[in-house]
């Protein structure tokens, strides 16, 4: 699937992951250290987000689905609900679901998906 949409990962996500997405989907995936995102607030990476158009991003932070709602989108927000594990079983869950997921958030205009 081609995608017009970036993809951008927050800080807690290894940069390993964005090199699995992308070479499994051909993505553009940037990771929050190659954006040099990782010391602003999340106000601040909506903000960079939401200048830069269509950004869908990853994260763990429960902050920054609650701006998205209080803001709007873009940016859309991939909201990541599991606690601390390997980037093994993030991979696992990941990919089995990504697809699927992205799909429903550009097709469909939903702003925010949990998976869980």
């Amino acid at each position: 699937m081609q995608l017009d949409w970036e993809i951008w990962l927050d800080c807690h996500i290894s940069p390993i992951i964005g090199k699995w997405l992308k070479d499994k989907t051909g993505w553009n995936v940037k990771t929050s250290y190659g954006l040099n995102l990782y010391a602003l607030k999340d106000i601040e990476i909506y903000l960079k987000a939401k200048d830069n158009g269509k950004v869908i991003l990853i994260s763990k932070d429960s902050d920054l689905p609650e701006i998205i709602q209080q803001k709007g989108a873009p940016p859309k927000v991939i909201s990541l609900k599991i606690g601390n594990c390997d980037n093994r079983q993030l991979w696992q869950l990941l990919q089995s679901r990504i697809e699927k997921t992205v799909r429903l958030l550009i097709d469909f205009d939903i702003d925010i998906i949990e998976i869980e």
